[in-house]
């Protein structure tokens, strides 16, 4: 099968991977939806099991393979996560260059996205830093109740 072509030289490079002693690599890549579905059970228990599970999960979605079972997920499931490190990714580089004074509407068109989007992640970015400030108060408080020394706690 074509699509095992991507997952030999992963094979290769690991292994040590529970998968590398299957005979059937075919196996991690169902035809179709039902076909997937009645295997991912299997399949997530053996990836489950594997010490090489975040490396291959890594490599699939360094490779942008669109197809097969990687780290016990699907290629929904991957493609989920490539957009979740690519908004984060987006997120930092907005925060980093407001950080430079760069206004709103420069940061817009330098990324190429609309200013209402540059704005969720400031305010996105202003709620955690406030979560955080209060949990910190709330640690320093409660250090404030303990005493100064083992000495005066006796």
């Amino acid at each position: 099968m074509i699509r095992t072509k991507h997952f030999l030289p992963f094979v290769q490079l690991f292994e040590n991977a529970a998968c590398a002693e299957l005979e059937d690599l075919d196996y991690f890549f169902p035809e179709g939806n039902a076909e997937e579905a009645k295997r991912l059970p299997k399949l997530r228990a053996i990836c489950g099991a594997c010490i090489e599970r975040k490396e291959c999960l890594a490599y699939a979605i360094k490779e942008e393979i669109p197809f097969g079972i990687w780290g016990g997920k699907t290629p929904t499931e991957r493609g989920h996560n490539l957009k979740r490190n690519e908004k984060l990714e987006r997120q930092k580089l907005i925060i980093k260059l407001r950080n430079q004074g760069i206004s709103t509407e420069e940061i817009a068109t330098k990324i190429g996205i609309r200013t209402t989007q540059v704005y969720r992640v400031f305010t996105e970015a202003n709620k955690a830093r406030k979560r955080e400030n209060q949990s910190n108060q709330q640690t320093n408080t409660a250090c404030a109740d303990l005493p100064l020394s083992l000495e005066s706690a006796q």
